[in-house]
């Protein structure tokens, strides 16, 4: 019998996976499957996302890691927000360090080192979604930056967020942009103001 090697095996998986599935897909025991992933993460052809998720990225098949795929396998309710969702949008020039995620409250709490995890409870996810950015078709759903501004503003307010009002990208902002801001304001408990009264 001809022994198949990593790179066949790995060429054979999805850009991203659950550990579990080597069991069915080659017939492994799970004590052989963790020991095949120890060895694949030692050589650097895999790596996990984290936690207790048994998600893995295929390094093999991919030059740039999937992290927003492997994140919603593990939360289908991550929604980007926060100054990933500004930086995105061109509202602010500021990086995060890693970028903001809300999950469902009501899912399995795991600590990821690719993204910052922001448990919200189901009432706020639901408000969030009237906020998503429909274009976006791949990765993780991201709010849109009204949206994002709203939340921070709320959550943390002006400073404790990272941002002045003199870090936003005022000149970048569209008309769409006040119609989003009062139902954010609306959705997430604000005052009623104008998005242009903040500048």
């Amino acid at each position: 019998m001809s022994q198949i090697s990593a790179i066949e095996r790995l060429q054979g998986l999805p850009h991203v996976f659950r550990g579990a599935e080597l069991t069915i897909r080659f017939h492994w025991a799970s004590k052989t499957a963790s020991h095949y992933l120890y060895l694949w993460k030692k050589r650097k052809l895999v790596a996990p996302l984290g936690g207790h998720s048994d998600v893995f990225v295929n390094l093999l098949r991919s030059d740039a890691a999937d992290w927003e795929h492997a994140l919603l396998l593990v939360h289908p309710s991550a929604v980007l927000m926060g100054l990933e969702s500004l930086r995105q949008f061109g509202w602010s020039t500021q990086i995060p360090n890693v970028p903001t995620v809300a999950v469902d409250d009501g899912e399995p709490h795991m600590t990821i080192e690719h993204f910052a995890i922001h448990r919200k409870p189901e009432r706020w996810m639901k408000a969030a979604r009237q906020g998503l950015c429909p274009q976006k078709t791949t990765g993780i759903p991201v709010l849109r930056p009204a949206w994002a501004l709203a939340d921070l503003v709320k959550s943390e307010g002006w400073g404790a967020c990272g941002l002045q009002p003199d870090d936003i990208d005022w000149d970048a902002i569209k008309s769409e942009d006040e119609a989003d801001w009062t139902q954010a304001s609306a959705a997430f408990g604000l005052p009623a103001t104008r998005l242009a009264d903040l500048y």
